[in-house]
């Protein structure tokens, strides 16, 4: 027996009727291409950060803004995306975040100083959001009934895969062409998702083209989520209690509230509040957060903690990694069955308890172990990012009718990016106490790593239970 989310998925949408010449499965190409593409920018960088440093110097603030720049823009613009999508057609805004995103990979390559970068991979993030919060809405548009949980699982799969493998294929790319071949490897990739979404996704009706986009709920989400990250950057070095870092927090807060009372007021809202009624709504944004807040931020300073004190080399630091890119092909290659037997919200809390005890079980680092006491938590960590990713946006639409899916899909990206972007900040501020505390040395490096592996697994958990208790009453 069905839950109703999933009866609710399976019967939004009759078979799409302007599919183009190459329908089938290769809309669904285009969309694991797009978001390949732009969750595998998120942490290739990560182990590029001290050839960055390297070439074009900058603190470690600085280049913590070469991660959190893209992720920052990606966050804040997700909402927008996807509203757009819904006035002016998912297809339009989908191939322009892909040509916006090749054009910004671009000049990212080509950038001459840090800042020069950060402006650029800022840009790049806000093609990203473009295409990606179009994405759920493409796959919800073109494949109905049994076929929809096969889509999502393909995108969901290959979602995990890309941010999983970022590090190793960042190490690679480092190490024999140089860190700039990270961004312009984006251009081919580029070139053939625009191809197959011209050729095999068509243009759709647009009832709401007249209403005008929520620019003002744009802009307060984006100052907000600007003056959190600041905060969080700024709180080691002026002081927690200081009054700069005081009033950022403030006026993250000014800035949500501000939101808030936009999209009440706004006839046609970036984010329709309301949808908070709905219990498994809701709990999809809690788990996006929580996924995305807890693993991936890490890949950052694992990658510091390699390169420095154990003396890895990019590529080699990448290759560790792969002990989670693995199971995450394994398990993904199930989850499709896994979600019509169980039902995707009991799937993605139990990965994310999955995910929780992983990163637990990371906690096992002291001044004399090696990178192996990591292994199994490694190998733990892949599977449950393999059960949760895949279900995770199929969770987050199945609830809206198909004229709210665009903003269904921005929502939830919207709340994976900021549980990256803050994620990074707040493990930063972390990591740096502790790597202050210890002068520079190994034993702060070990120490901090330990207390970001006890967060994160307390923030994966507690999403699952959460998860869990917003979604219960739906059965099988």
């Amino acid at each position: 027996m069905s839950t109703e989310a999933d009866r609710t998925a399976g019967a939004a949408a009759p078979p799409e009727p302007n599919a183009g010449p190459l329908a089938g499965w290769w809309p669904v190409v285009a969309v694991a291409l797009a978001v390949f593409m732009l969750l595998l920018q998120a942490t290739v960088v990560s182990v590029a950060l001290p050839a960055i440093h390297r070439d074009l110097g900058g603190d470690q603030t600085t280049l913590q803004w070469v991660v959190d720049g893209y992720a920052l823009t990606l966050a804040a613009l997700q909402l927008i995306g996807g509203s757009a999508g819904d006035r002016f057609g998912h297809r339009t805004v989908f191939v322009t975040g892909v040509t916006l995103f090749a054009v910004a990979s671009l000049a990212s390559g080509l950038a001459p100083t840090t800042g020069a970068l950060v402006g650029a991979v800022a840009v790049q993030g806000a093609g990203g959001a473009l295409m990606f919060a179009t994405t759920l809405a493409l796959i919800a548009r073109y494949y109905p009934g049994p076929s929809r949980g096969t889509a999502f699982a393909i995108r969901g799969t290959v979602a995990g895969v890309a941010a999983a493998a970022g590090p190793l294929l960042g190490g690679a790319i480092t190490t024999g062409l140089g860190w700039r071949w990270i961004f312009f490897l984006n251009l081919p990739i580029a070139a053939v998702t625009v191809v197959l979404a011209a050729v095999s996704l068509r243009h759709e009706a647009r009832p709401d083209r007249g209403q005008r986009l929520d620019l003002g709920g744009a802009a307060a989400l984006s100052a907000a989520l600007v003056l959190l990250v600041l905060a969080l950057l700024r709180g080691n070095d002026a002081g927690w209690d200081s009054a700069q870092v005081l009033l950022l927090f403030a006026g993250a807060v000014v800035g949500l509230v501000a939101f808030v009372l936009v999209e009440h007021r706004h006839p046609a809202p970036l984010l329709d509040l309301a949808l908070f009624r709905r219990r498994r709504f809701t709990g999809a944004q809690v788990a996006a957060l929580a996924a995305q807040g807890s693993l991936f931020p890490l890949y950052v300073y694992l990658s510091l903690w390699f390169q420095g004190p154990l003396g890895y080399s990019a590529l080699q630091t990448g290759l560790r990694f792969l002990l989670i890119t693995a199971p995450i092909l394994l398990v993904g290659a199930l989850v499709g069955t896994l979600m019509d037997r169980f039902g995707v919200a009991r799937l993605v809390a139990a990965g994310l308890v999955v995910l929780g005890a992983g990163l637990l079980l990371l906690c096992r680092l002291g001044p004399t172990t090696g990178w192996t006491a990591l292994v199994p938590g490694f190998l733990v960590v892949g599977v449950g990012v393999g059960l949760t990713l895949p279900p995770l946006g199929a969770l987050a639409v199945s609830v809206v009718e198909p004229s709210r899916v665009g903003m269904a899909s921005g929502v939830n990206n919207t709340f994976q990016q900021i549980g990256f972007s803050t994620g990074i900040a707040g493990y930063g501020a972390v990591f740096a106490h502790q790597l202050g505390a210890a002068h520079g040395g190994p034993d702060g490096y070990v120490t901090g790593l330990d207390r970001l592996f006890l967060i994160a697994g307390t923030v994966a958990l507690l999403g699952a239970l959460l998860t869990a208790l917003l979604s219960r009453g739906t059965r099988r």
